[in-house]
């Protein structure tokens, strides 16, 4: 299985925000049945759990105005998506459930400090046999992976302003 086989990515799963919520086992379950590759976004809870959700605030998809990551995990699998029967997945239960099916565009989510949500995902897919591409907005996040891993596949996305990152004087830091 290859990514240059396909033509689309579920961006967030194949989802409709009604009753098939964004980042939902059911959104991705359908995107499994249809045999297209998952794109979906890893946070870390207060606890250090690895969990699966778009936003930094739990607002737009739960009602509750919150930091997803002043949260732990289990008052997360209490809250509902949508007011549907769904609710925020782990990593681990989203692996689980694609079990190497198809490909995974996982973005992360990290704007703190940098290295315990790397590390962390990265041991979680040590033993995973399918396809992945990590990507995420925070260069710094890519840089601190590539260092250590240079054989996992990084993608750097970009929309906004980024020089708060210092990143000049981060590549020579590092040798790049």
């Amino acid at each position: 299985m290859k990514y240059t086989n396909y033509k689309f990515v579920a961006h967030r799963g194949l989802h409709n925000n009604s009753d098939i919520p964004e980042n939902s086992i059911l959104a991705f379950e359908l995107a499994i049945k249809n045999n297209i590759p998952i794109e979906l976004d890893v946070h870390l809870t207060l606890d250090k759990e690895l969990v699966v959700f778009h936003d930094n605030n739990l607002k737009r998809m739960t009602g509750i105005d919150k930091v997803i990551e002043h949260c732990k995990l289990s008052e997360l699998k209490n809250m509902r998506l949508n007011s549907t029967d769904q609710s925020i997945p782990t990593l681990d239960e989203v692996l689980e459930l694609v079990a190497c099916k198809v490909p995974l565009l996982i973005e992360i989510k990290n704007e703190r400090k940098i290295g315990i949500l790397e590390d962390k995902l990265i041991n979680k897919l040590a033993n995973y046999k399918g396809e992945y591409i990590l990507e995420s907005f925070n260069p710094l996040s890519l840089l601190w992976i590539r260092k250590r891993y240079k054989n996992i596949i990084l993608g750097q996305l970009s929309t906004g302003d980024y020089s708060k990152y210092n990143i000049k004087s981060t590549l020579v830091k590092w040798g790049l």
